[in-house]
């Protein structure tokens, strides 16, 4: 019997990408792409979050909330936030048991205060950037935090089989059930985790491409797409990884931020 019983998918804002820009020799030209909120409902733990895309509280501070745009073509509107879009189904937020953090990008943990009671889990990694964040209250990461009263926990070893061995120094364990294995994608942040779901065969692999299109193929990123990551060597390895788990298990689905 599967854990995972359903997985749905909300779009809480959107981004314009010019890929000529960010790959070589590419054609592709200007895309719109989502920003995707996915939600997993596990038959133990209840309705889970990976990510929590954009909300409001991120046009708190207009100078912050000035800069972010002049690095990024992000759009979103006041009612495009996972609240609303789960209000719209008729579903109260509170049945958000658990929200699982990719990364501490805004567009990407800027609901985090809007949702009313959860536990917040990841890898050592992201939650050691997010303890930083707590400390410095700087920039537009003072809109994104989660209350004071938000359980954090990190993900434990995995210590059962996976293919992901083959690829990752170190595979975690979500709920200690085998159902969500968590592993370090570091590069496009300080700190950033994939989410594998063996059952589904589904890899929830954030930001660490712009979609699956350099995945499933062998774009060069440029320089200008290099300068926006934190680590571009790091990027370009765990781009490399991807693209060798695609090409060694094609049978694995890729779900990215900005999957169409």
């Amino acid at each position: 019997m599967d854990k995972i019983i359903d997985i749905k998918k909300y779009i809480c804002a959107s981004e314009e990408l010019d890929f000529s820009a960010m790959y070589r020799q590419c054609s592709l030209g200007t895309k719109t792409l989502p920003v995707k909120v996915y939600m997993l409902e596990h038959r133990r733990q209840g309705h889970i979050l990976i990510d929590t895309g954009c909300s409001r509280l991120l046009r708190n501070n207009p100078l912050t909330f000035a800069r972010m745009l002049s690095r990024s073509r992000l759009s979103f509107g006041l009612s495009d936030d996972i609240c609303t879009r789960l209000t719209e189904e008729k579903k109260d937020p509170l049945i958000i048991r658990k929200v699982l953090l990719t990364h501490c990008h805004p567009e990407c943990c800027g609901a985090l205060p809007l949702l009313p009671k959860y536990e917040l889990i990841s890898t050592p990694q992201v939650l050691a950037v997010l303890r930083n964040a707590d400390s410095r209250q700087d920039g537009i990461m003072k809109q994104t935090l989660p209350p004071p009263e938000i359980k954090r926990r990190a993900a434990g070893i995995y210590e059962g089989e996976t293919i992901l061995r083959e690829y990752f120094k170190w595979v975690y364990d979500v709920f200690n059930d085998g159902s969500i294995l968590a592993v370090d994608l570091n590069g496009h942040s300080r700190g950033m985790a994939g989410y594998y779901i063996p059952e589904k065969q589904i890899f929830f692999a954030a930001d660490a491409s712009i979609d699956e299109t350099a995945v499933n193929e062998p774009l060069i990123p440029t320089k200008k797409l290099l300068s926006l990551q934190y680590d571009p060597d790091m990027y370009l390895s765990v781009l490399v990884t991807l693209r060798r788990i695609h090409k060694e298990h094609p049978e694995i689905k890729f779900l990215f931020s900005h999957s169409v």
